[in-house]
């Protein structure tokens, strides 16, 4: 497939994936229900017209960042499905909720986790079933080469660095907008800034999820550094910031704008340590192999 097919192919693909999203959430505000879960409490009045309709673009978000991952992402479609189904999970409705819940007064933490839940593995099967990866040799050829590459000794080092990694990126970034973001804070009855002692150990624990859920991409890409930072950002920034803030209309816009700037910041730096940390400059999962003098003389050409 020709670059101007394939992007005329997202038109469609990447709008179907993200209604999709947006049905699977309708289908786990049925589940929250169902379960009498509570869901957090939006500060102010809200059109729910709006949030129904802003559940669209949101999708729309989450399901370009997983395709960023997908085009690079080998396996059979199910492996492919089980990975980008698990990040979006963990990162948005898992880890989203994690911070919404020392951040903000609004609770229903349980209740926002599990609403993203069927969309989140919904979109993840559209997206694996109609973005193609590079090639549908099992994901576990990609798990063999990246531990074969390394020492357990250096594997370990490596993960405890990229566990501290995400804290100093975020508190790095954090500290770039404060001067922005504080005033606003203070205006706002339903958000809260926790103490260290708090604030700290979710950041390691929010870590530990990011990593475990962008392993298996870093281990199963088929295809240059520079793509895998890209593509990887691509699907930080859009699962943990931009489909969310799309959807927040009770958020103030300069927040919005300006938390979306310093995700977009964090998740792309956050990539690059990932790829520095776990793949080499030069590293694909297929090394093209030399021509031997033997192959040169059977082929056809040289008759």
């Amino acid at each position: 497939m020709t670059t101007r097919k394939s992007i005329v192919s997202w038109l469609w693909k990447i709008p179907l994936s993200g209604g999709i999203h947006a049905l699977g959430t309708t289908i786990g505000g049925i589940l929250v229900a169902a379960l009498a879960l509570e869901m957090p409490q939006v500060p102010g009045e809200t059109d729910q017209t709006v949030q129904a309709l802003l559940m669209l673009p949101g999708g729309i978000a989450f399901a370009f960042g997983l395709a960023a991952m997908a085009t690079g992402l080998i396996g059979r479609w199910w492996e492919r499905w089980a990975v980008l189904g698990t990040f979006l999970f963990v990162v948005n409705g898992v880890g989203n909720a994690i911070e919404a819940n020392i951040f903000t007064t609004m609770g229903g933490s349980v209740g926002a986790a599990v609403v993203n839940l069927p969309g989140s593995f919904l979109c993840a099967l559209a997206v694996a079933v109609l973005i193609p990866g590079p090639s549908k040799e099992s994901l576990a050829a990609g798990l063999g080469d990246f531990f074969s590459r390394r020492s357990l000794a250096t594997l370990g080092s490596r993960v405890g660095m990229a566990i501290l990694a995400f804290p100093v990126v975020y508190f790095f970034f954090g500290m770039m907008i404060a001067p922005i973001v504080t005033p606003h804070y203070a205006d706002l009855d339903f958000l809260t800034i926790p103490p260290m002692t708090t604030l700290i150990p979710v950041l390691l624990l929010r870590s530990t999820l990011l990593l475990l859920v962008s392993l298996p991409i870093i281990m199963g890409w088929d295809g240059s550094r520079p793509t895998l930072i890209l593509a990887l950002g691509l699907g930080h920034f859009t699962a943990v910031g931009l489909g969310g803030l799309i959807q927040v209309t009770f958020f103030p816009a300069i927040l919005r704008w300006t938390h979306g700037i310093e995700i977009l910041a964090d998740s792309m730096v956050y990539a690059w340590i990932l790829a520095l940390l776990f793949v080499p400059r030069t590293f694909r999962l297929k090394e093209p192999q030399p021509i031997t003098d033997g192959q040169i003389a059977a082929s056809p050409a040289a008759k």
